[in-house]
Order: C-alpha cells, then structure tokens, then sequence
C-alpha cells in the first residue's frame, strides 16, 4: 500500500478534521512539510479540507527569500491560499533565538487560524522528532506526563493542533518526497550539533538503533502506554481530589497525608496543574512537599506562579490568586476612632465606638469598656510586631502570639487590625482579645464608659 492511501486509512482512523473544514497548514518547505502538503492536496475530494498555507520567513539564512519566493509559487500553481509572515532581522533576539522563533511562528500561526476562521491546525511533525523529544525529556527529567513528548492532538487557544505523520518516519517522507519528485530546502542549521536536537538527531539515536534498530517503534509504543498511563493517573487524582476538598476547593491536610508520598505528590501535582500551575522544576516540588509534610511549619505560603499562592493553614491546603488578597488599602488604615462611625473590617465586618449601648441595637455583638481620660482618643491601626496586650494578672500577651494561639492564616495575620489608647496600649486585637485595664475606686466618676461593636455583614446578607 502507498503512503497516499495510508496516510488516508490513517486520517479517517484519527479523526483529526471534518472533510472540507478548513484547516491551516504549517509549511517551512522542508521535506516534511512539502509532503504533509502534498499528501493533504492529494487526498480525495470526499476527505479533503480546505487547506490554507502557513509560512515564515525568519530571515535567519540567505535562502530565507528563495524559500518564500518557493511557496509562493508553488501555492499559486496550485491554486492554494498562502498566507506569510516575515520576521523583521530588527526584531532578533540576541539570544535565545530557537525559542523565539518558535513562539514567533505559533503566535502567527494562531492568527492566521483567526483570520481564516479555521479551528485546525497541521504541523509535520513525525516519528523520528517523537523520539528526538521523548528522549531529550528523559534526559533532562522531569514529570512523567512530559514523556509522552507530543500528542497527535492536543488544544490549541480556541481550536487544535494535529500531528497526523507522528506514525512516520522521516525515512518515509523522503522516499516519498523523492519518487513524487517533490522539492523542498534544506535547513543546514539543522546540524549544527551546538543545539541539543541536533545532537541527539545526528549523535545519540544513530548509536541507539545501532543497539536497536526498531528504536523509533519502541519509543513510539512506549509513547502510547504512557498516555495511558497519564490518563490513568488523571483519573486517580480526581476522583481523589473530589474527595479530600470541600466547597470551597479546600485540600484537606490529614487525608492527603494519608497517601503514600508517591501518591501525595501526584494528587498535589495534578491539582496545582488543573489550577494552572503547570512545568514547575523537580526541585521546587520536592521542597514543596517537604513543607508540607513538616509538622512543625504549620502554616506557610509560597508563590507557585506569578498569579497563583498556595497556603498552607494548619489542616487544609488552598489556592489564591494573587487578585483575591486582601487589598493594601485596609493596611494603611491608621485613624483615630469617631465615636458613632463604622470602619470597616475587610469585606464581611465593620467596628464602631459608642457611648450607649443602644447605638448597636439587638443585632450586634459589643463589649463595655472604661478608659481613663489620658488614654482617649482611641486609634484604630494595623498592629504591629511590638503590640502587647494589657492582661488581667498584671502581665502582657504579644498580639503575634494571639494570632499564633488563635491559630490565624498568615494570609490573614498581615490584614489584623487593633484599637490602641492614646498611649499606644492596646485596648482591643479586633475579632479577637480584649485588654485589661485595672479600675480605680471612682472609676465611675473619672473614667469614660464606651461601647464597642462588631457587626458581621455576611449575617446580614442573609
């Protein structure tokens, strides 16, 4: 059987597009992507989709221009749509220019896909450049999801990327290339063995199938189980994380705990992944995990991306974006209290000072305090690491030992506000412990008696 008609069986068995759906082809002129063109063009009608063809011009290599001036007649001859982005030289990093290309290349290629209104797009990679990366992520370590190398299929912004040659070998195409007389251009960067692809390319494979010579078959059936494998572990993991977290996606501590630590550590993985931290380093999640299962850190919160933070508070693990923290406003509060007048306490709460009781009616929680003239007006403040509480017995509570003891998130603790005397003593940790301030006899004629309340908002909402 002809590669045609394979490559055909091959693509009614992938379902990889509906026929006549237009679809954008990525198309450098190298010999696999001239035979991916030609093998799409050569389809029958009844399975053919409309093809519209992809190019950049890097203007990294003198024949840049040929090849462009190529496509472009080649596509006219056959009456394809062609559509071509030229890199401006002026626009070349120093440094990190693979890399760069190819973010260069998938941004057009999106907007192409945009512009076409295409939801398909078709890249040639084959067999030989599944090894070449499955390889090269063994080598460098890592996750085992980042073995499987490439998909035939995977989501691309609003569409897909297909890679329907990935059952071809490059030997393949060439024979194909060359007995349908196609012509394509050679990238000479292509050996250059200072790029790690190139030497695994060129070096490392050639002595592996020298042990082997079915390497690239073994590798593409390693390919296959590990994406069984994968799905397998996805599956685990979320019917686990169904279980261990409640309403509020809140990771329970001591059932995650449960697990072995392989276990763990898949479950934490997956759900940091699914919440879009993705490609975290080996190092990063081992320390992770070893602050996690540190039972003398209780609480700790560390930056997983630029938007995500994880906390740990004890008995749970959860997620935030860096959006949902407290805003910086409340921390600035620094005022002194008007009597009569709200302030309030994040989203959920507000404080007032009064002289009555009856300012705060039957809905609101309040404590009677007496404070000696000297120590009025009160301030309300975010606390501070040198805070102390007057006690009872004489002595003095640190307001981070409240917190501590009351067993308060760190996201939280930066957020907590007091009411200090004139003096600076603290009258009220708000939320959480009052002072005690030791009355004289005739308090009653020379104190000043006042009221201060809470009131939940959230109580009200309902």
């Amino acid at each position: 059987m002809n590669l045609n008609n394979i490559f055909k069986r091959h693509l009614q068995q992938g379902r990889f597009f509906d026929k006549g759906k237009r679809v954008v082809v990525a198309v450098s002129t190298g010999v696999d992507s001239m035979v991916l063109l030609s093998l799409l063009q050569r389809l029958p009608e009844t399975v053919r989709p409309q093809i519209v063809v992809a190019h950049v011009n890097h203007q990294l290599r003198k024949q840049s221009k040929e090849e462009e001036q190529f496509i472009r007649h080649y596509c006219s001859t056959h009456h394809l749509r062609l559509v071509v982005y030229q890199w401006a030289i002026a626009e070349h990093p120093t440094t990190g220019i693979e890399e760069a290309a190819r973010k260069i290349r998938y941004h057009f290629f999106n907007r192409v896909m945009k512009q076409e209104q295409a939801s398909v797009l078709i890249t040639a990679h084959h067999k030989n450049d599944l090894a070449e990366t499955m390889l090269m992520k063994l080598t460098r370590g890592g996750q085992l999801h980042q073995l499987i190398g490439m998909k035939e299929q995977r989501d691309f912004v609003d569409g897909k990327l297909v890679r329907p040659l990935l059952d071809f070998t490059k030997q393949q195409l060439r024979e194909y290339a060359i007995s349908n007389h196609l012509k394509w251009y050679e990238d000479e960067t292509n050996y250059e063995l200072t790029v790690s692809r190139n030497r695994f390319r060129h070096r490392i494979i050639p002595l592996l199938e020298a042990e082997n010579p079915n390497l690239l078959d073994s590798l593409s059936s390693y390919h296959e189980q590990l994406e069984l494998a994968v799905e397998l572990e996805d599956q685990f993991a979320k019917e686990q994380l169904q279980r261990i977290k409640d309403k509020q996606g809140h990771v329970n501590l001591k059932q995650l705990l449960q697990f072995s630590l392989a276990k763990e550590r898949l479950i934490l993985l997956k759900w940091l992944e699914w919440s879009g931290a993705t490609n975290l380093k080996q190092g990063f999640i081992e320390q992770l995990l070893a602050d996690i299962n540190n039972r003398h850190l209780p609480q700790f919160n560390c930056q997983i991306t630029p938007k995500l933070i994880l906390f740990k508070n004890y008995s749970e693990l959860f997620l935030k974006n860096v959006n949902q923290l407290p805003q910086k406003a409340q921390t600035s509060l620094n005022s002194v209290v008007k009597l009569g007048r709200w302030y309030p306490i994040g989203n959920d709460y507000q404080i007032a000072v009064a002289l009555t009781k009856q300012f705060f009616g039957k809905t609101v929680d309040y404590q009677e305090m007496w404070l000696a003239p000297e120590q009025l007006p009160l301030r309300i403040r975010r606390w501070q690491a040198q805070d102390r509480l007057p006690l009872k017995n004489g002595g003095h509570q640190k307001i981070s030992r409240v917190l501590i003891d009351q067993k308060v998130p760190l996201s939280e603790r930066d957020q907590q506000l007091v009411i200090a005397d004139a003096k600076n003593n603290i009258v009220w940790a708000v939320g959480r412990k009052w002072g005690w301030f030791t009355r004289p006899n005739d308090y009653l004629d020379q104190w000043q008696r006042l009221v201060i309340g809470i009131r939940d908002l959230k109580r009200r909402k309902e």
